[in-house]
């Protein structure tokens, strides 16, 4: 395992702000609640996705998938113009694993070396308790967006078990010590995907790190070559993925802005101009020509992104905050009660898609003399819930025809105390004069679902 050398700057302090912020930001989000509701939680088992104050259920995962692919287009828009800045800057890889470095170098010391050394045996123990105690507590939160982290720790802080939480809690632990304690940054050096197809996001203008060849060539000793380079090697000394940045654009390169710190300590210790290793775009290092932000590539990966987040924002705009699924009950045709009119049997499953409970009103609109029959109306809907009830739904005697006859009715469903918008959503009320049943009980049930 490559033990980088440590370095000050002005990147490294940006990066430690950097690191601090996304640690929170990582680890507040599971705790956040907006009126009763998790600002995100994936809940898995009640199918419903809880997502900055939206309530996605599963017929709506089509908002789940606009969100990746903007995401995904978000990180192809910024690749195209500043490179790496997610490795770099961003990626919980990235900044999680310099958070274990620089625990692993408070516990072991640092003797300038990036060598293996002999470190002292309890040193060693108190090193890998400190990573499984971190571990355990990114893991927590990293649950905690799967099922709900107040939970979780309060059986914990209880001392009860955490069921199927505590299997992936488990789970999470030990591959967040894997990956971060064990592996490092080799997972971006051999198994990251992204540094794979980097390349097909880059063109000659992206901003990549890179070294001055013309001005840094030949390198050498202080007084002995022309160029900037003094050959200290310090630049890879400190890199984490090991490389020599010297040797021009390489895919294992995170854009950690390592080298960049110590090659412009260099230059201040030796009186030269800084930037022989800084941000730069291929055509800036071969002097070819001006930087261009506005570039094809970047235009489209720009419109693309666009089109994703105002298609997501018109659907949002029109989203219905309820909905109405209504079913004919097709076991109990046609029946007749008491006074000779005709009933239909639905189960209506009425969706509360809000964070706050609310009563909703059924109504039909149906052929004249035709009464709706419900035990509970309006019908109450907890916050991000739906109800199964069961309605009825009634016919004057002389509707019936020769025969079987089906007619269209519609059922309404309006949210009390809100906008007038009402949701509906077509049947069919079948009449059959051959069959005649047992007058139907009065409907009452209401069934609560998640």
């Amino acid at each position: 395992m490559l033990n980088a050398r440590p370095v000050r700057g002005r990147f490294r302090r940006l990066r430690s702000i950097a690191n601090a912020v996304l640690i929170a930001v990582l680890f507040a989000i599971p705790w956040v609640r907006i009126d009763g509701a998790p600002l995100v939680l994936l809940d898995i088992p009640e199918r419903r996705f809880h997502v900055f104050g939206l309530v996605i259920f599963p017929q709506e995962l089509f908002f789940l998938w606009l969100i990746v692919i903007g995401l995904a287009l978000a990180l192809f828009f910024f690749t195209a113009l500043g490179g790496r800045l997610w490795c770099g800057w961003a990626c919980p890889q990235t900044v999680f694993t310099d958070v274990f470095a620089g625990v692993a170098r408070r516990i072991q010391g640092w003797r300038g070396s990036t060598a293996p050394r002999r470190v002292a045996r309890w040193r060693k123990v108190a090193t890998h308790a400190a990573f499984l105690a971190m571990s355990a507590v990114i893991a927590l939160h990293l649950v905690g967006y799967f099922h709900p982290i107040d939970d979780m720790s309060s059986r914990i802080a209880g001392g009860r078990p955490l069921g199927t939480a505590g299997g992936f809690f488990a789970v999470f632990t030990a591959l967040v010590y894997f990956d971060f304690a064990i592996l490092r940054q080799t997972f971006c050096k051999y198994l990251c995907p992204y540094a794979r197809f980097q390349s097909v996001l880059f063109d000659a203008d992206t901003l990549v790190i890179g070294y001055d060849r013309l001005r840094g060539e030949p390198r050498g000793k202080r007084g002995v070559a022309a160029g900037d380079c003094v050959d200290c090697g310090l630049c890879v000394a400190v890199c984490p993925t090991g490389i020599d940045i010297r040797e021009g654009m390489q895919m294992e390169c995170i854009a950690c802005t390592q080298c960049i710190d110590a090659c412009d300590g260099v230059m201040a210790r030796i009186g030269r101009e800084r930037g022989l290793i800084d941000y730069r775009s291929l055509v800036g290092l071969e002097r070819l020509r001006p930087l261009r932000l506005v570039r094809p590539r970047v235009l489209a990966y720009g419109a693309l992104l666009a089109v994703v987040v105002i298609g997501f924002g018109t659907l949002l705009a029109q989203r219905s905050p309820m909905e109405l699924q209504v079913s004919r009950n097709r076991t109990q045709m046609t029946g007749s009660i008491a006074d000779g009119r005709w009933s239909n049997a639905y189960t209506l499953y009425i969706t509360n898609r809000d964070v706050a409970p609310h009563r909703f009103e059924v109504s039909i609109e149906a052929p004249d003399h035709f009464e709706l029959l419900a035990g509970v109306n309006p019908i109450p809907v907890a916050a991000t819930t739906h109800v199964e009830t069961r309605v009825f739904v009634v016919a004057p005697s002389d509707a019936v025809a020769a025969g079987s006859l089906a007619m269209p009715i519609e059922f309404h469903l309006r949210r009390i105390g809100s906008d007038d918008r009402v949701l509906s959503r077509a049947s069919t009320f079948v009449l059959s004069s051959g069959s005649r049943s047992r007058a139907p009980r009065a409907p009452g049930g209401i069934h609560a679902g998640h």
